[in-house]
């Protein structure tokens, strides 16, 4: 009997240890499936150092080993990254982020990837997802606060601001967000009031002196407005926010131009100027490239040597006439120095050299409406979207072009394609929703709701109905009143 139970322990025991074993295959399996589903193909090296090109040839190798897998998938992630191939890094970000979910840094890469791909609505998740996994690093939730502004959600920017100066008490770029907030709110006074107080303490932030300076301009106080601007050209200063996670990625740098970057003082302007040799010399070297315009044009722009980007941009236009990317830069040039009508006339001349480009339509539509014709602003967008339909940014400014207009049925089909195209604009259309409720206009709110309760039906937004049913009762408006209470009586969240 006894030797029965020493059999029967002696199976329990290898089936207990095969299961394990087979368990543990199972996981290396799956773990190696996702390694191979995050290993971007190989893109064209020809043009960087040697050296380069066989460290991510090195690393492809080594992650076919199970071992090393994730550890040589690490290492294309950060030099893809740190190279400028913002695609591959973020494929390669993706299956680390799977791996490794807890670590924030993969979410904050992803997010950087992406805002250099254009992608806002994937940058805000990952930012989201990096301050719930490290809400300890403040340079993530300057970030999100900085992109929740520029999507126009105030009332999330604001929170974001506020933690981040709870991290990071006084420092600069939080205060001088919710200077930005309280100016787009309409409250210039406490705004200057505020900017005031940021520039004694901290004099050389030209930021702050910027925003300002078109305070006092907006109230018509051209001298305090010409002081601050000559205060802020006079610092040649600017400042960045510390960010680790980001400068980790120097290390892995085979770019000259982003190293001597690294190298330069603390101020983000001393970086640029540092780096600007770097930048004339590529182009005096290869003077055909437009790439190499467009940067050195956007290094001056940030500089703030506005007339040297501009000089720089159209020597590249008149080497590359068909270059839309120059033509854009020009434009934006054009429009920082206040020049509305020659950016208009450079988005034409890019129009007639290159008919299909698609983003300088879009452009030039902005600057139409922002000039107040909307008509041509709206055929600008038309044709942006008939030369690129899935263009996000193009359905958006057609929108509201068209809702600014009075002309809300097509306004509620453009914007609803937008949110098709990126959904997390339907926060932002419900500000706008909230926006127009506050100057009383039940049409242009009406037309914000019905887009987002049909082409973003997850978006909570029973409340703003309510208070737009409440409105259209107190104004004796009985269309906008039944609209509403027949959006109401939708299962609404």
């Amino acid at each position: 009997m006894r030797r029965i139970h020493l059999i029967t322990l002696v199976v329990v025991v290898g089936l207990a240890a095969g299961g394990g074993y087979g368990w543990h295959l199972g996981h290396e399996r799956k773990r190696m499936a996702v390694v191979r589903a995050a290993l971007p193909a190989v893109p064209d090296l020809a043009a960087w150092p040697p050296a380069y090109a066989a460290r991510v040839r090195e690393a492809m190798v080594v992650a076919g080993r199970p071992e090393l897998a994730v550890a040589a998938l690490g290492e294309l992630a950060l030099l893809y990254h740190a190279n400028y191939c913002y695609r591959e890094a973020a494929q390669a970000e993706r299956g680390l982020r799977a791996l490794e979910p807890q670590d924030p840094r993969w979410a904050y890469y992803l997010a950087d990837a992406s805002e250099k791909l254009g992608d806002a609505d994937a940058q805000r998740g990952y930012l989201e997802q990096t301050v719930r996994l490290a809400p300890y690093y403040p340079a993530a939730r300057i970030r999100l606060a900085d992109l929740l502004l520029k999507l126009g959600m105030s009332d999330l920017a604001r929170v974001q601001y506020e933690r981040y100066l709870a991290l990071a008490p006084n420092e600069p770029h939080g205060r001088l967000g919710l200077a930005r907030l309280a100016l787009g709110a309409g409250d210039r006074n406490g705004a200057v009031g505020m900017l005031n107080a940021l520039v004694q303490d901290h004099p050389d932030f030209a930021a702050a002196r910027n925003l300002l300076a078109e305070a006092y301009a907006e109230a018509g106080d051209t001298a305090r407005a010409e002081e601050q601007r000559r205060r802020s050209g006079a610092t040649g200063e600017g400042r960045r926010v510390d960010d680790p996670w980001l400068d980790r990625l120097y290390a892995w740098s085979f770019d000259p131009f982003r190293i001597e970057l690294a190298g330069g003082g603390a101020a983000q302007a001393r970086f640029m100027a540092s780096s600007l040799p770097f930048y004339e010399q590529a182009c005096r070297l290869t003077p055909d490239d437009p790439g190499a315009c467009v940067a050195l044009g956007g290094l001056y722009e940030q500089l703030a040597r506005l007339d040297d980007a501009a000089v720089i941009l159209e020597r590249g236009i008149a080497r590359s006439p068909k270059a839309a990317e120059l033509y854009a830069g020009l434009a934006q040039v054009r429009r920082q120095q206040r020049r509305d009508a020659a950016a208009e006339e450079v988005l034409r001349r890019g129009i007639r050299a290159d008919p299909a480009a698609a983003d300088l339509h879009d452009d030039l539509g902005s600057v139409l409406a922002d000039g107040g014709r909307r008509d041509e602003a709206v055929a600008e967008f038309r044709e942006a979207i008939r030369l690129n339909p899935d263009s996000a940014g193009a359905q958006w400014n057609l929108g509201l072009c068209l809702l600014a207009s009075g002309r809300t049925g097509e306004a509620q089909a453009s914007l609803g394609r937008a949110l098709e195209l990126q959904p997390r604009n339907a926060d932002a259309l419900v500000a706008r929703a909230q926006n127009a409720l506050a100057a009383g206009e039940l049409a242009q709110a009406g037309c914000c709701l019905h887009a987002v309760i049909e082409h973003s039906p997850g978006t909570p937004v029973r409340q703003v109905v309510a208070q737009a049913l409440a409105l259209a009762q107190k104004l004796g408006d009985e269309d906008a009143r039944r609209d509403f209470v027949r959006l109401l009586n939708q299962p609404l969240p």
